[in-house]
């Protein structure tokens, strides 16, 4: 991956800044540095996170995490391959980059239930709370009274 990564970069770099510089525009130019910045920091995140770590003493603390899990490592990859493939794709074209738009509509469709039901129920424990509120509060009081006048009662063992 490292070889890749390299590989892509630079051959965006030279393709795009150095031979066909007079076609790239400040946008272009933007969008490229933002994206290499968030690639390189999650690629340097998933280092980090695969490497074993040691104390001083020479003894394993923790053997590094597993890239081939699903969830979040599984998105970092995803979100440098989706790079890769802009960065490749923009020297051909400039509507490449409207590739980026897949990741927001991935996680609409990966996630937009689950926040669905949660402003879901949300709303539906706001809409009855106040109703109940009301009502509860006598409840309350009446039941805390009594508690205390339990406990004031002097009791008798046998």
């Amino acid at each position: 991956m490292d070889k890749a990564y390299l590989a892509v970069n630079a051959l965006y770099i030279i393709v795009r800044f150095i031979l066909q510089y007079r076609s790239i525009n400040w946008t272009e130019a933007i969008l490229y540095l933002v994206t290499v910045v968030i690639e390189s920091f999650l690629y340097l995140n998933l280092y980090k996170v695969s490497r074993p770590r040691y104390d001083p003493g020479g003894i394993l603390i923790d053997s590094g995490t597993d890239l081939s899990q699903p969830g979040l490592v599984s998105y970092m990859f995803d979100f440098i391959y989706v790079s890769w493939l802009v960065h490749l794709l923009s020297l051909l074209t400039k509507w490449a980059w409207c590739l980026y738009l897949a990741i927001p509509v991935y996680l609409a469709y990966a996630f937009g239930p689950y926040i669905l039901q949660l402003i879901r129920s949300q709303s539906g424990t706001a809409a009855t709370e106040p109703a109940t509120a009301a009502g509860s509060s006598d409840k309350d009081k009446k039941r805390q009274e009594k508690k205390e006048r339990k406990q004031q009662r002097v009791k008798y063992s046998r």
